[in-house]
């Protein structure tokens, strides 16, 4: 039979009081700081829930539709999401003049998403944010003028300020309605959508209005030739029927000013239009997606109407979005 140590009474006794006395007890001074430092940091957390509750964070996300001008505005008069725009590029600038290129960029596109939003919710601008607008983005780009990535997210924010202007833009009527023609826009719609399109297709709504005129597909325009109520028959197009990716007028192949084709007197609604190599006056486009590929183009008493708009990114793009944005009717570039 073996014998072990442990079996002992004083083997037993000497294992017991080894386990009692494992660790030894803390100092009654560092009991008492642990005490005190949990107490505090339980108060500090205690103290942030409470304010996070009297004072909330506000984000500085989109804005709803509806939504009150005073919070979040930097003046009287501002909505609050135009004081986000003006603020994000505020900061792009900032982040540019740092030498922070893709930070304003990501500035500039937020600006523009806001400005997206805004159109979208159907929000009213202030005449004068789209003045202020550019001139943001003008010294964004000022910061790295040479940046041809920079250009490009800038052009495209002028391009969203081009469609919010649009978007608030009322056609003529005699009325004093948004609703192009003498009918009303609920009926145009329900007929369009019963009419199939082929050659010499006519919505109902259209066969009694004199000088409206019903697309089923592109008209060509010959070089050196006018198209105007005259030459059409009709001085209002309703390119509605056509897909929305159609041209309305074919354009000149070389997209340049030597065709010498002049479009004059005529309002155009739905489908798309290219507008290089054409002179345009004294025209209306109501619901197009005009495309502009940065050649000539001649623009004057051209009014757009809930249009949107495919431009390029370069800098003649950028100046057709700038001007369509500041209101101006009346532009050139050669």
């Amino acid at each position: 039979m073996s014998f072990r140590i442990w079996d002992t009474p004083s083997g037993r006794f000497r294992r017991w009081g080894k386990r009692g006395h494992g660790y030894t007890r803390a100092p009654k001074f560092a009991r008492v700081a642990v005490v005190l430092l949990a107490a505090a940091l339980v108060g500090t957390i205690a103290w942030q829930l409470v304010q996070r509750v009297l004072h909330p964070v506000r984000t500085a996300g989109v804005v709803t539709a509806g939504s009150a001008a005073g919070e979040g505005s930097s003046a009287p008069g501002i909505a609050a999401w135009e004081s986000q725009v003006m603020d994000a590029l505020q900061d792009a600038t900032a982040q540019g003049t740092a030498g922070n290129i893709t930070a304003a960029e990501v500035g500039v596109d937020r600006a523009a998403a806001i400005v997206t939003a805004a159109r979208l919710q159907e929000e009213p601008a202030v005449p004068d944010f789209f003045d202020a607008g550019i001139r943001g983005l003008d010294q964004v780009l000022r910061t790295h003028p040479d940046n041809q990535r920079l250009l490009e997210h800038v052009t495209q924010a002028r391009i969203e300020l081009a469609q919010l202007r649009c978007a608030q833009t009322k056609a003529a009527t005699a009325g004093g309605s948004d609703t192009p023609g003498p009918f009303p826009r609920g009926a145009m719609d329900g007929a369009i959508a019963s009419v199939p399109v082929g050659p010499n297709t006519k919505a109902p709504h259209a066969e009694e209005i004199p000088g409206h005129l019903v697309l089923a597909s592109p008209r060509a325009v010959a070089a050196q030739s006018v198209l105007d109520a005259a030459a059409a028959h009709g001085n209002y197009f309703d390119a509605t029927l056509m897909p929305e990716t159609a041209e309305i007028i074919l354009p000149p192949a070389t997209r340049l000013f030597v065709d010498d084709v002049r479009v004059e007197g005529l309002t155009f609604e739905g489908a798309s239009q290219t507008l290089d190599g054409i002179h345009w006056k004294n025209v209306t486009f109501i619901g197009t997606r005009l495309r502009y590929e940065g050649g000539q183009v001649s623009l004057s008493n051209v009014r757009f109407v809930r249009c949107t708009f495919g431009f390029s990114t370069d800098e003649r793009g950028a100046r057709l979005a700038s001007a369509i944005a500041l209101g101006q009717t009346s532009f050139v570039i050669e």
